[in-house]
């Protein structure tokens, strides 16, 4: 528990094993400073994203003039109609009127939560409610899978490559 600051281990793991879930309907988890920013606990879970954007773009949620800091699970389902896969998203929202001192403190808070939510394939971190746009965050989960892919042709390029550089012995010599 960082200091000042605990999760709400068991509200947070539920809905994150539910999102996690291929069966159940819930598609994402927000998670807030709650009891006077002194619990990160589930403000709600659903399955309709926009209902996230909603209560983002509304700062009267929060103290007036605090902003709200936020953490988001999402799962999102890429590919085609032959390969279709989910993927996790672990979103950091931090409203642009967050002191900060609390803005400062999130690195250290999110910690806390990342030990609950611990798989994701992407991770964002914003203030910027374009940023938190569905088709935003399918792009960028689009494109870290295109760099994953990259990197492993690339792999399998230098180990090809290594491979066709070390010395090999013949197969009928025998070694004494």
């Amino acid at each position: 528990m960082v200091r000042g600051v605990s999760v709400d281990v068991e509200a947070v793991k539920a809905a994150y094993e539910d999102v996690r879930d291929d069966e159940s309907e819930t598609v994402y988890a927000l998670l807030t400073y709650q009891e006077n920013n002194t619990k990160i606990g589930v403000l709600k879970t659903g399955g309709d994203y926009s209902q996230v954007v909603e209560v983002l773009g509304d700062e009267s949620t929060e103290e007036p003039g605090s902003g709200m800091r936020a953490y988001i699970y999402l799962r999102v389902t890429t590919g085609d109609e032959m390969s279709k896969r989910s993927k996790f998203v672990l979103l950091t929202w931090c409203g642009q009127a967050v002191p900060v001192l609390k803005k400062a403190k999130m690195s250290l808070e999110k910690t806390e939560v990342k030990k609950i939510i611990e798989a994701f394939s992407v991770e964002v971190q914003t203030s910027d409610l374009e940023d938190m746009s569905l088709e935003k965050i399918l792009e960028t989960v689009r494109k870290s899978g295109e760099l994953t892919t990259a990197l492993a042709k690339l792999n399998s390029l230098l180990h090809l490559h290594y491979n066709l550089q070390q010395p090999r012995l013949q197969e009928d010599t025998f070694m004494i």
